[in-house]
């Protein structure tokens, strides 16, 4: 199990390394994560508590990255493989798992002006993270990529944030965690999920104009959010709201 301050050696020296999976991992996110190797060519991490097991690398020599990463058993996820290498890993047997592209919204303002009568916003309370949970696992694999979160992973974005909810009595359906950064300029819209039974009503849309509206409200001018190259329905929902794709290059997934 990795301890805070290894963690933090580690996050020091990977501007040393030409590649990295790292540059948005925090400590929680790997804390369960052991080093199986560190040298001044590589550095492997093995966190067998996530499903599949994630691999977290620095590396200045990928091709010897993936020798090592041949040799470990079961199965196995990377984040934030250098495309150049996905022909290699597929010839070891991962195969990709998804690819999120970057789709950003430069006016909020401009786009809320078109809203009309937007529903007022339903925050969730810290005792409910389990209910989130419950959409989440609802979802899983629904689109490329989408996995359930933890209570933890939740807890972590009501610390940094807010979560917008959509209730059908006391039963929350649908969700879109929000949080303010870069200096208070942008909105980042985290993760939106709703329920595959309530799916068809227009509760993304909803939950998404709140979230815009979240934005304008705490100060935000743009905003940000990812999504899979190929999850066709989500996109176009936000195209409609105005967040469209910065580049063709995304972060690629790949399992084994």
């Amino acid at each position: 199990m990795l301890d805070e301050i290894t963690f933090n050696n580690i996050i020091g020296k990977a501007k040393k390394y030409k590649y990295s999976s790292m540059d948005y991992v925090g400590f929680d996110d790997c804390k369960e994560a052991k080093i199986i190797y560190d040298n001044d060519d590589v550095v492997l991490l093995h966190d067998k508590s996530k499903t599949p097991a994630m691999l977290y690398f620095l590396a200045n020599d990928f091709e010897a990255l993936i020798k090592l990463i041949v040799a470990l058993p079961g199965k196995l996820r990377l984040h934030f493989v250098p495309r150049e290498f996905a022909p290699q890993l597929g010839e070891v047997g991962f195969i990709e798992w998804a690819e999120f592209t970057d789709f950003w919204n430069t006016d909020l303002a401009k786009t809320a002006e078109r809203f009309n009568n937007v529903h007022e916003a339903e925050y969730l309370d810290k005792d409910e993270c389990e209910k989130i949970v419950t959409v989440t696992e609802k979802c899983t694999l629904q689109s490329r990529g989408f996995e359930k979160v933890s209570i933890d992973y939740v807890s972590k974005w009501l610390a940094e944030g807010k979560v917008i909810v959509y209730k059908v009595g006391l039963e929350i359906v649908g969700f879109c965690s929000v949080s303010i950064y870069n200096e208070g300029t942008t909105l980042w819209v985290r993760m939106i999920a709703v329920d595959p039974a309530y799916q068809g009503y227009g509760i993304g849309k909803i939950l998404l104009e709140q979230a815009v509206k979240y934005g304008i409200q705490n100060g935000a001018i743009k905003g940000f959010l990812a999504a899979d190259s190929l999850n066709n329905n989500a996109i176009g929902l936000y195209n409609k709201f105005d967040f469209i794709q910065k580049s063709s290059e995304g972060e690629l997934q790949m399992v084994r």
